[in-house]
């Protein structure tokens, strides 16, 4: 067998520059990491003509798993070029490798972006607009998602950048770009062209995208919901993408180099707290003479709490290491 091929994977697109923007990204990437990372897109982009790529036809997922068992590959290491956990990568990505009967290859999903290290980049990309606070209201924006989970990264953000940046709930919106129909995908309120008529001073449109396509293009489906549904005379902008800022590959090959799951991080838990639990010598901690019960309860959770996390901190790190 051949080792272990590691891929870069975004959602994919019909436009050109969204396959010229993920090989970008793909070469840094594999620059940090000392190991040749390979763009992919889950669909979409062998649809573009290569002429427009260079002469080099753009690769999806499907095309890189056949290719992969050619190769004698032993494992896919994908790294998501996702913000959240959308189901191209936690259902659509593993369906195509099964269905591929790949034999003993193993396909290995890291961690999404989502995380902290994305709020100081939405705050770089708001200010690089020449946002100030007072100057208008913020919208961040996704393309909209049909799964809550999707969503919810992205109302983590709008509250953490409201604390940030010291902004009131009517400062900065989160909305969507669309959403399908039905009451179930409430949740994606409120779209960004009813969102807009709440505009104070100018609208500066936040763009929760990674890479340039057919909504997020200068001339995308976002630009477009600006021009067609601002209040007239009110004046809008658009921010970087997320997709160029300078932090971006780092933070794909951390992702790939530290990906601990949910489920390495359980075990880490449930092994803390089994641990903290054989520790009731704690219990016979006495107060000092001055202090009644209340004072030694307190000093007993104390302590607990300060061993459960040191044992926490240990376990998830050699739980990670394992994995």
């Amino acid at each position: 067998m051949a080792g272990t091929r590691i891929i870069l994977v975004d959602n994919g697109s019909y436009e050109p520059a969204a396959t010229s923007a993920l090989r970008g990204l793909a070469q840094e990437v594999s620059k940090l990491i000392g190991q040749p990372v390979l763009p992919v897109s889950t669909m979409h982009s062998t649809k573009i003509d290569p002429a427009l790529l260079g002469g080099q036809p753009a690769v999806i997922f499907e095309g890189a798993v056949q290719q992969a068992k050619l190769d004698g590959i032993d494992e896919i290491v994908v790294i998501p070029l996702f913000i959240g956990p959308s189901r191209a990568i936690t259902e659509y990505l593993p369906k195509v490798f099964a269905d591929a009967q790949p034999g003993a290859m193993k396909l290995s999903i890291r961690e999404p972006l989502f995380g902290p290290e994305l709020i100081s980049m939405l705050i770089d990309n708001l200010k690089a607009t020449g946002w100030t606070k007072g100057s208008g209201t913020v919208y961040l924006c996704d393309h909209g998602s049909p799964i809550p989970e999707v969503t919810r990264c992205r109302n983590f953000f709008a509250v953490a950048l409201r604390n940030q940046l010291d902004l009131k709930d009517d400062e900065l919106i989160a909305c969507s770009m669309e959403r399908r129909d039905g009451l179930e995908y409430d949740f994606n309120k409120p779209l960004l062209e009813d969102a807009l008529q709440q505009a104070k001073g100018e609208a500066v449109i936040l763009m929760l995208f990674l890479l340039p396509g057919r909504h997020a293009g200068g001339d995308g489906d976002v630009a477009t919901i600006a021009k067609e549904h601002t209040p007239d005379g009110l004046r809008w902008k658009l921010s970087p993408l997320l997709g160029t800022h300078p932090a971006l590959p780092a933070l794909l090959s951390r992702r790939h180099l530290h990906s601990p799951n949910f489920k390495t991080t359980k075990i880490a838990a449930i092994s803390a707290l089994l641990a903290t639990g054989l520790l009731p010598v704690l219990g016979s901690i006495p107060a000092p003479k001055d202090q009644g019960a209340g004072a030694s309860l307190m000093i007993w959770l104390g302590a607990f709490a300060v061993i459960f996390m040191v044992l926490f901190l240990f376990l998830w790190a050699k739980a990670w290491k394992k994995s």
